[in-house]
């Protein structure tokens, strides 16, 4: 009866396991929702429930506004975003 070393043993063992390891892996990964669904969006809205409903809550809020009210927002946010965007652009230069 031939004997394997420990050290053969052992390196048969820690492969084994990488196998097995890699195998719980793929397992696990086909068995996540966000992977069963083949679109990325829909990915990212499974992994991302409670971002995306309040994302949707706040537009459908909007649109329950009256419309110059909804209009004059919206043009306070563009004005905001421009203001927001020179200011990033000044500060980029200030770093350089």
């Amino acid at each position: 009866m031939n004997k394997m070393s420990l050290s053969a043993r052992r390196a048969e063992l820690v492969e084994r396991c990488a196998e097995q390891r890699t195998g719980l892996a793929h397992e696990l990964q086909s068995l996540r929702p966000s992977s069963m669904l083949g679109h990325p969006v829909a990915g990212y809205v499974v992994g991302n429930k409670k971002l995306v409903m309040g994302a949707l809550g706040a537009v459908l809020g909007l649109t329950l506004l009256r419309r110059k009210r909804m209009l004059a927002l919206a043009g306070s946010a563009m004005s905001a975003w421009r203001m927001a965007q020179g200011g990033l652009a000044m500060l980029a230069q200030f770093r350089r």
